[in-house]
């Protein structure tokens, strides 16, 4: 049995979304995205380590911008999710931000798609099998941020409510009124709202977490890919607006996951009936 077997692709194919198999390691494929994942990880670690490997007390240079970045991070989960929340869970928010953020960058840089294994084509060589590939372009990657966030967003409503109250937050009725008809019936009307909340939670929002990041960044990709097709002689100036268009959606779609994360958690637990114990984790 070979234990490293590359793959090869037999004909030129168009971009699509699914990622390309690069090797086997004894039965386990490693594809483009992944590696690009491994890639992605390491330069933030190296980033960090570089900041903070002699970290001062008044910072400067990569150390103060780490450390300003995290601040501003925290403060602004602090308003969404509440004090207690931010600090059990900023691990999770800020990591995830620069993670997406990170990833969708390495996309757009040179050779991230256009380097790897091929064949000649109509006289020019055609890259069938790239080396790299945005790991967002991979919808199985932005599925497991989905299921992930699903179970801390459940870990942490629970440690913040409690199961009862969180089925009181859900189907419970939020207002109180002196005739005991009209109040029956809010419990009612809040109780079947409460079941739209549900199927909101397990099925709309982990599908909408999942597609728009990886419709945004597979777009993308396919726009650089279908504006180079169509002119590659001009190439370097017909990308130019194209590539400073991709770099903001770069930054917003990361922004973006990061605050959807943060707002569906913070309306569970960024609650007045919970000051005391936010004040008790300050």
């Amino acid at each position: 049995m070979t234990l490293f077997t590359p793959v090869f692709a037999e004909e030129a194919a168009s971009m699509t979304p699914k990622p390309v198999n690069l090797i086997s390691i004894d039965g386990f494929d490693i594809n483009n995205s992944m590696v690009a994942e491994t890639i992605a990880t390491l330069l933030i670690i190296v980033v960090v380590q570089i900041a903070m490997r002699a970290p001062k007390l008044i910072p400067c240079g990569l150390q103060n911008f780490v450390e300003w970045v995290v601040e501003a991070m925290s403060d602004f989960l602090e308003g969404i999710t509440g004090r207690a929340t931010m600090q059990r869970g900023f691990w999770y928010f800020g990591g995830l931000f620069v993670f997406i953020f990170a990833e969708n960058i390495l996309s757009l840089l040179p050779g991230v798609g256009t380097i790897g294994y091929g064949h000649v084509v109509n006289g020019s060589f055609e890259v069938t099998q790239p080396f790299l590939r945005g790991p967002n372009a991979n919808v199985n990657l932005t599925a497991a941020y989905s299921a992930i966030f699903f179970f801390m967003w459940f870990y942490w409503t629970i440690r913040h409510l409690g199961l009862w109250g969180l089925l009181k937050h859900i189907f419970g009725s939020q207002v109180s009124f002196p005739n005991p008809i009209v109040n029956y019936l809010f419990v009612f009307v809040f109780f079947l709202v409460g079941w739209v909340e549900v199927f909101s939670v397990f099925i709309v929002r982990p599908i909408a977490f999942t597609f728009r990041l990886f419709g945004n960044i597979f777009g993308g990709e396919f726009l650089l890919d279908s504006v180079y097709r169509m002119a590659p002689n001009i190439a370097f100036l017909t990308l130019i607006p194209c590539y400073i268009y991709e770099l903001l959606v770069a930054f917003v779609q990361a922004f973006v996951f990061f605050v959807l994360t943060a707002v569906f958690t913070g309306i569970f637990t960024n609650t007045d009936d919970h000051s005391a114990e936010a004040e008790n984790a300050h």
